[in-house]
């Protein structure tokens, strides 16, 4: 039987897990803008940085456009700064979900190893390609002026995208860990990937061409086929951690 009481401790719950969520995720905007302001002074740089796989200066078309140009550069380094303590907080989430403590661990370091990974390949090895085929359109007759907010759309875009889609292997090894997906799921199922990943790629490329896609598709059609046997690894030693 229910009693008068009850109602008011399942309220009382669900406000102090509202709460804790509020204050988490207040500490993580704290963090992240607090990264930021200190990028900000040294976005000038890092904007450099990221402008050398196109060989070019880059050109503003409007006034305000190397300000927010700035503004994005800082934002971006906010993140990747205050990284740790993300990864902190998805450990907690990790924990809360019944993941053993060490997994925890090795599941943060690889969360944020494979998305620098990710990003690495997007600057070192997509990127110039990509940019190396889009220019080759250009030709004699065309003068190359590529705009900062357009540029760092393709370039931040891209990385990101690549950072998410290298965390395949570790996302589909909490889901084994969690019993939600086996071996026999993956393989049988490998074509169905195939047709999702390229869907995937399709909408989270942020460039139309196919050459773009097909270059983030294939890497993710690997990361597919590495889980398979990060599975089979899993399940020969017979553990719920790898």
């Amino acid at each position: 039987m229910v009693t008068p009481a009850e109602p008011h401790i399942l309220n009382t719950g669900l406000l102090a897990r509202m709460q804790q969520v509020r204050s988490v995720l207040f500490r993580l905007v704290i963090v992240f803008l607090g990264t930021s302001l200190l990028a900000y002074p040294f976005a000038s740089y890092l904007l450099g940085l990221l402008a050398q796989p196109l060989g070019m200066k880059l050109v503003m078309y409007a006034p305000m456009e190397g300000f927010l140009g700035y503004i994005t550069v800082a934002l971006a380094t906010g993140f990747c700064l205050s990284a740790p303590y993300i990864l902190y907080t998805l450990g907690r989430v990790l924990r809360a979900m019944g993941l053993s403590a060490a997994m925890t661990r090795r599941c943060t370091v690889a969360a944020g190893g494979l998305f620098l990974v990710g990003a690495s390949f997007c600057y070192f090895i997509v990127l110039p390609v990509t940019l190396r085929f889009l220019l080759s359109f250009g030709g004699e007759s065309l003068d190359t002026g590529i705009a900062v907010s357009r540029y760092l759309w393709l370039t931040l875009g891209l990385s990101a995208t690549c950072g998410c889609l290298f965390e395949l292997p570790l996302v589909v090894v909490i889901l084994h860990t969690m019993g939600l997906l086996s071996r026999e799921v993956l393989t049988q199922n490998r074509r169905y990937a195939m047709l999702a990943s390229a869907v995937l790629t399709a909408i989270l490329t942020p460039t139309p061409d196919a050459f773009t896609m097909s270059a983030l598709l294939l890497p993710l059609i690997a990361l597919y086929e590495v889980s398979i046997i990060l599975v089979r690894i899993a399940e020969a030693r017979q553990g719920p951690e790898l």
